[in-house]
């Protein structure tokens, strides 16, 4: 049996418009082809020009049959379809079959066209044929039956068609896997799932299958299950990238970056300029404040010519860390495209630190001009940027200026209330959140904003109350409003309420705050050691946050530290 090459199945099978015209060179007839012929095929390339396709499909198909040339029988085809004439398309491609039996296009369309007729079992035979003709390129062509079978109009027709092409192929991996991804597709997890592991069964070491199913099981959400196969699968095959690749991704996705950062760096051994690796690489240690190791990285990565502006911008963020401001700007200058604006908001801080204020907000003005959709984060990247250097008054501005051209605008507003917050300004922080819920009674952060406000600023606890229960029944998973329910119980005296939904809110999200608060719970409760201890954690991942130092340092002063309490010692060397 021949081999011919697999092409891929035109456009217009799909339903989307084809191109015309078709080249004339390429519909031309043999030498001494007779007038008949000429003119048929001059009619035709005519007819399409002018976007006449019934009439081009007639033309072609009259000199398909006169000349016997499969390409123009081809033609009147890819006419007839696009015309929207199953019919006419039928006529062409039993006649393209007659003259070139083994040309695989040909078993697409008559494939395409089964199934759109209903004939599932001529669907099947010219599938068939498709897998037979394919050679060495068997994947490729189960890639056209699987995108082929996709048409069918519903899952059950789609499933039966894989099963048969499987019957037909019964020890043919790429058959089950093929299988496996219409099932998927279909929703279908289980047959995915057996189709997978067989067509693994039959080929050990293809990593299609392998990939498959890991990533099936984490669809799945059945990240355990996802995990232990793909570390059997790394462990049978340590040197294969694509597994170690998508192992790095797990094991980042599950915040074990250290041990992200060896499969990695085994990656790059084996690989030293690949930029995704690379960029992982620089990225992790960054994230483990390994700032010499991400720095190597990504100058490396930018010397490879790809991912440059990633590279960049991750740099001017190595060296910001670093305390190297100077050097963060040179890098950040040097972004562009999609992490432009991230990297001159940076440029405009670099510069607000260093003094020069009106350069900071000069770069700030012209990016709003540039981009006036991003205006409003810009007004609020400036506020948080004169907070940060000091300059209360001028942030408080900053805010009303762009209340001015975007009255009652949500973010805004609360961005300012927050703020206002930290001022001590509870009147305007008050009315701000006020703005947002009469707006859109719905906006739980605004209402467990105002709520926690109340709670942890006034007296007005029963208040304060009703508002973070009405931003929980919205978000009830939401850390920070787990928060404020479990401080405004505290408030009330509810200690033990307030502990159920402070040891919720901390262990969904790992937060100095709430660490402090659940500590004042557990100290209200004479469960001083338990605080300590919370806070003693808390204190070796956020060592430096000031609330939790606050609360601790207010303890501390209050109570003669037991011998079990001896473990929180002062660290006056901290930041």
């Amino acid at each position: 049996m021949s081999s011919m090459p697999l092409k891929p199945i035109s456009a217009s099978l799909l339903g989307l418009a084809l191109v015309w015209p078709f080249s004339a060179l390429a519909a031309a007839p043999a030498a001494g082809a007779d007038a008949e012929q000429v003119f048929a095929v001059l009619a035709a390339e005519v007819a399409a020009q002018r976007g006449e396709l019934a009439l081009a499909h007639h033309y072609y198909l009259e000199a398909a049959t006169l000349t016997r040339s499969p390409r123009l029988a081809e033609l009147a085809v890819r006419s007839a379809i696009s015309a929207d004439s199953d019919a006419a398309a039928w006529r062409a491609v039993r006649l393209w079959l007659t003259l070139a039996p083994e040309a695989v296009s040909a078993h697409q369309v008559a494939a395409f066209l089964s199934i759109r007729a209903g004939d599932m079992g001529a669907a099947l035979n010219h599938l068939r044929r498709i897998i037979e003709l394919a050679g060495d390129a068997v994947a490729d062509a189960y890639a056209q039956v699987v995108s082929i079978v996709a048409r069918a109009p519903d899952v059950e027709t789609r499933l039966a068609l894989m099963r048969s092409l499987v019957d037909v192929f019964p020890e043919s991996a790429e058959a089950r896997q093929s299988l496996a991804m219409v099932a998927a597709s279909a929703g279908r997890f289980e047959l995915a799932d057996a189709a997978a592991r067989r067509a693994l069964a039959l080929r050990p070491d293809w990593n299609k299958p392998r990939l498959f199913l890991v990533r099936l099981l984490l669809s799945e959400d059945r990240r355990e299950e996802a995990r232990t196969l793909l570390e059997g699968f790394v462990a049978n095959s340590p040197d294969d990238a694509a597994l170690r690749m998508l192992y790095g991704q797990l094991l980042v996705d599950d915040q074990e970056y250290g041990t992200a950062r060896e499969v990695f760096a085994r990656l790059l051994a084996n690989q030293p300029k690949q930029p995704d690796v690379l960029f992982a690489l620089g990225i992790l240690s960054l994230q483990l404040d390994d700032l010499d190791s991400a720095r190597g990285y990504l100058e490396r990565l930018y010397g490879t010519g790809q991912r440059r502006d990633e590279a960049a911008f991750y740099l001017g963020q190595t060296e910001e860390r670093a305390g190297r401001d100077p050097q963060a700007a040179i890098w950040y200058a040097r972004v562009g495209d999609a992490n432009e604006t991230d990297a001159q908001v940076r440029i405009a801080l670099i510069e607000a630190r260093g003094g020069d204020l009106e350069r900071a907000r000069e770069i700030l003005q012209r990016l709003r001009d540039r981009t006036p959709e991003d205006a409003i984060a810009l007004y609020m990247v400036e506020a948080e940027i004169l907070a940060e250097v000091d300059r209360p008054e001028q942030a408080m501005t900053v805010y009303a200026a762009a209340l001015e051209v975007y009255p009652d605008e949500p973010n805004l507003l609360y961005a300012r209330a927050l703020y206002a917050v930290e001022r001590d300004r509870l009147d305007l922080a008050e009315r701000d959140l006020r703005r947002i819920i009469a707006a859109d009674p719905e906006h739980a952060d605004a209402l467990n904003a105002l709520g926690y406000t109340l709670a942890d600023r006034t007296e007005r606890y029963r208040e304060a109350r009703d508002y973070i229960e009405r931003a929980y029944a919205l978000k009830p998973e939401e850390p920070a409003i787990l928060d404020s329910m479990g401080w405004v119980h505290y408030r009330l005296g509810d200690y033990d309420t307030a502990l159920d939904y402070l040891e919720r809110a901390l262990a969904a999200l790992d937060d100095g705050e709430i660490a402090a608060h659940l500590g004042e719970v557990l100290w209200a409760l004479g469960r001083h050691a338990d605080a300590w201890a919370v806070w003693e954690t808390a204190l070796e991942t956020h060592p430096g946050h000031a609330y939790l130092m606050d609360v601790i340092e207010r303890h501390r002063s209050s109570h003669t530290v037991s011998d079990d309490d001896n473990q929180l010692q002062p660290r006056e060397s901290q930041p």
